[in-house]
């Protein structure tokens, strides 16, 4: 049986400061229940922010080493790597006997039981083809309508009027001309918008989904944990001795 109370670990995974505001925290944290803790934590090095394979490749082993050094007490039940492109998602899954999740698979895996197509609006061309590198190794490339593109650096989707007009009109074009049935946010720093979102398309006579990311992953990361599961050995070997 699992633990009534959870402790999970989120980290983000760059070093640009204030890029986590305290609405920001409430709204990925809406639907974990009263008595689960999050302790937040951010890396010291790597990238500013994640916005293409390079800036993934220098965030993940701070990622990875910041999760294995936080976990090493074992007062830690799950952990969440706040990035949709899973910087040392697989790597802290060797290391770790509890739950690791990053911002992909979880919002793929909910939205896949919510309709039968997926649309992912992401933030720029350069961060696509690390996505289809996902979808491609989650086997679900028959369920992927689209992957679009606001155009917008991690930092600018701050600016919130320019924010929402955008992903109304990518979204719409999803729908309409891609034939996306469910919408995935595919940036983990795009948050408190999935509700106004999706009223915004229903008043477009469109009555879809919209997934946070990082809502998602949180969630997935406390149900995991409640369940006293962690990922296959078979899968994520523990790291042999040198």
């Amino acid at each position: 049986m699992g633990k009534d109370k959870l402790r999970l670990l989120h980290i983000l995974p760059v070093t640009a400061e204030g890029i986590m505001s305290a609405e920001a925290e409430e709204d990925m944290r809406r639907y974990l229940a009263e008595g689960t803790e999050v302790v937040h934590r951010q890396v010291t090095g790597g990238a500013e922010t994640i916005q293409c394979e390079y800036d993934t490749a220098l965030s993940a082993p701070h990622a990875a080493e910041l999760a294995a050094e936080e976990c090493a007490a074992g007062e830690i039940d799950g952990v969440f790597i706040d990035c949709f492109a899973d910087p040392g998602v697989r790597a802290a899954r060797e290391r770790l006997e509890l739950p690791v999740m990053g911002g992909f698979e979880p919002a793929i895996y909910l939205g896949l039981g919510l309709g039968d197509n997926l649309g992912i609006i992401t933030i720029r061309r350069n961060i696509v083809p690390l996505i289809r590198g996902g979808i491609a190794r989650a086997g679900v490339g028959g369920r992927i309508a689209c992957v679009r593109t606001l155009d917008m650096s991690v930092l600018e989707l701050r600016e919130r009027e320019k924010l929402m007009e955008r992903l109304h009109r990518e979204c719409l074009e999803a729908i309409e001309a891609d034939g996306a049935e469910v919408l995935i946010l595919g940036c983990t720093a795009a948050v408190g918008v999935g509700g106004e979102l999706a009223r915004l398309l229903r008043a477009d006579g469109h009555d879809v989904p919209v997934l946070e990311a990082a809502q998602c992953a949180l969630a997935l990361t406390e149900l995991y944990a409640r369940m006293g599961l962690y990922q296959s050995r078979v899968t994520y070997m523990a790291p042999p001795g040198k």
